[in-house]
């Protein structure tokens, strides 16, 4: 019990003290604890927690399968893909790069080799070819994810009379090298997937737009009416829309406003009428300029809107956030909070 609780606990009070202080200490020790080692300790732990997760998903997955749970055929995929993955990260090279040292006395015959290779005409590629030496090689841009491959190439070219050398990308390189394995499984499924999740957020934003945007009391207007001048705000459509036309839609709303309140229909055709007629006025004394006044043009509405009352907002819900860590922090610190050894 004390190796499971007491000593776990104790681990945590310590370190979580010495990064705390190490903020406020000016001292090279403590500093180079809390930006190097706790830094690289997070790191190992992080990667120990992505390999348990990798496992717990395999495991889940798995057990889908066996019982033949709804929509089983999904998770076959999952394990497949997430097996793939790790071969061409960990099991397999995927990456052999071409590079041609002499092209020989028959350029011809290896720009008809290399034109498929670098998806071009045999003309093009001899343009290519007659400027090889061995000082200035050509190095084929894109790999070849396996050695035969890369291989039955060179041979196609030395029978041709160039002289060709096969190289591997040295592992760990080969992850980030365009064009190898691992690289197009980043790219050409995992980038495509993940935007198509993103874009199917666009939708699920609607529908709690909607929801959220149905007037129920202030806030919900406040929010709705926000909404709708920052939309129309950041399109090119708000710009055409004219100040004008927004205060007579205001003197609409305060005459709504003055109805509600007074209860009295004379009152409320006059202050709506006299507005309207003021509004007029001003227009045509004005020339009806789009932007004037500047205060009520939608593009400078919604950019007030979105870097003053969207920033205070933003701010309190960052500073929510930071006194939650916190008293999060001082409960795993003190010993309070348990969680992270199963109590």
């Amino acid at each position: 019990m004390f190796w499971k609780r007491q000593v776990p606990i104790a681990i945590v009070t310590v370190v979580g003290f010495i990064t705390l202080f190490g903020w406020f200490i000016d001292h090279p020790a403590i500093e180079s604890f809390v930006n190097d080692d706790a830094t690289q300790w997070f790191d190992i732990l992080a990667s120990f927690a992505i390999f348990l997760g990798a496992l717990n998903l395999l495991k889940l997955q798995g057990q889908k399968i066996l019982r033949r749970k709804k929509g089983w055929q999904y998770s076959v995929l999952a394990v497949l893909g997430f097996l793939f993955a790790m071969v061409a990260g960990f099991g397999m090279r995927g990456a052999w790069t071409l590079e041609i040292t002499d092209p020989g006395s028959q350029p011809q015959a290896v720009a008809r080799v290399l034109a498929p290779e670098l998806h071009k005409s045999v003309p093009a590629t001899s343009a290519i070819v007659s400027v090889i030496t061995p000082d200035a090689t050509l190095k084929l841009d894109e790999p070849y994810w396996t050695e035969g491959g890369a291989k039955k190439v060179q041979q196609a070219l030395e029978q041709a009379g160039a002289q060709a050398v096969v190289k591997p990308v040295e592992w760990g390189s080969h992850i980030s090298y365009r064009g190898s394995m691992f690289n197009w499984l980043f790219y050409k499924i995992f980038t495509p997937l993940s935007a198509t999740m993103f874009a199917l957020l666009a939708f699920f934003v609607a529908s709690a737009s909607y929801r959220a945007f149905r007037i129920r009391n202030f806030e919900a207007t406040l929010l709705l009416v926000g909404g709708i001048i920052i939309m129309l705000g950041r399109v090119p459509v708000g710009s055409k829309i004219s100040t004008w036309f927004i205060m007579y839609i205001l003197i609409l709303i305060l005459g709504v406003v003055v109805n509600q309140t007074y209860k009295n229909r004379t009152l409320t055709f006059a202050f709506v009428g006299g507005g309207i007629l003021l509004v007029t006025i001003a227009g045509f004394l004005t020339g009806w300029p789009v932007d004037q006044p500047h205060v009520l043009y939608l593009p400078v509405l919604q950019d007030w809107i979105y870097n003053f009352p969207n920033v205070a907002g933003a701010r309190a819900i960052m500073i929510g956030i930071g006194l939650g860590i916190i008293s999060t922090s001082i409960r795993y610190i003190l010993g309070i909070e348990k969680s992270y050894i199963g109590e």
